[in-house]
């Protein structure tokens, strides 16, 4: 077995493999949190109508409160004002002006605050259609970038599934056990198990690589792995 003929092509078949990882990383994660945070977002603002819906309904009930209010105030007033003029002494007369002035001052501050409720209404229903027109707004950059993102996603599982394909040619002439060797690190080592050494350095890690183990690199007649990370070490020079 040429050792330095299997390390090249599993050279080939990692540039394969982080392709893939990358890619079903943007696919599988980055992708859909980018669409959580715009549907976030959507949800945000349907929870806002409806908070604003909710305030305007409690503001109509409160101005229906006050106009019930008022018009039974009105009718007593009528009412006392058909009996001023039945009672006999003018005691009972001034008791029941009395009444009728607390009454149309009552009146007085129940249309006051009718006003001020009209007009919080008037503000809360701006407020509503602002609100409306925000949603609007949101829903369709949400529902636009829904379908963009999912075309994108489609899009990068056509890529990773070719990449595969592509991969399945190479790693058949891989000799069995050291393909072993490299799928079981490609899975615990974040999609990369072969790492280059550069300047005495590990690629991956950044481990300082002694000479010796330079020297038994060179020598490609077993996998040399690095002290720190545990890839396998190449000499990128040598597969120039």
């Amino acid at each position: 077995m040429d050792l330095k003929e299997e390390i090249r092509k599993l050279i080939e078949l990692q540039e394969i493999d982080s392709r893939i990882y990358s890619l079903s990383k943007e696919k599988d994660i980055d992708k859909p949190s980018e669409l959580a945070r715009l549907k976030e977002d959507f949800e945000t603002s349907k929870s806002t109508l409806s908070s604003i819906e909710e305030e305007l309904k409690k503001l109509q009930l409160k101005r229906k409160e006050k106009e019930l209010d008022l018009s039974s105030k009105e009718e007593n007033i009528r009412k006392s004002q058909t009996q001023l003029y039945q009672l006999k002494t003018n005691k009972e007369y001034q008791a029941k002006l009395s009444e009728i002035n607390s009454l149309k001052a009552d009146i007085s501050v129940i249309e006051e605050d009718v006003i001020k409720v009209l007009d919080d209404i008037e503000k809360k229903e701006d407020e509503l259609n602002g609100a409306k027109a925000k949603l609007a707004e949101r829903e369709k950059v949400f529902k636009d970038n829904q379908k963009k993102i999912n075309d994108e996603i489609r899009q990068l599982e056509a890529e990773i599934n070719g990449l595969y394909s592509e991969r399945e040619v190479i790693s058949r002439d891989v000799d069995t056990k050291i393909l072993s060797v490299y799928e079981r690190l490609i899975k615990t080592r974040s999609g990369l198990a072969i790492a280059s050494v550069d300047d005495y350095n590990c690629s991956a890690c950044h481990m300082r690589v002694t000479a010796q183990t330079i020297n038994e690199i060179k020598m490609y007649k077993d996998l040399v792995f690095c002290e720190m990370c545990v890839r396998i070490l190449y000499i990128k020079d040598d597969f120039q």
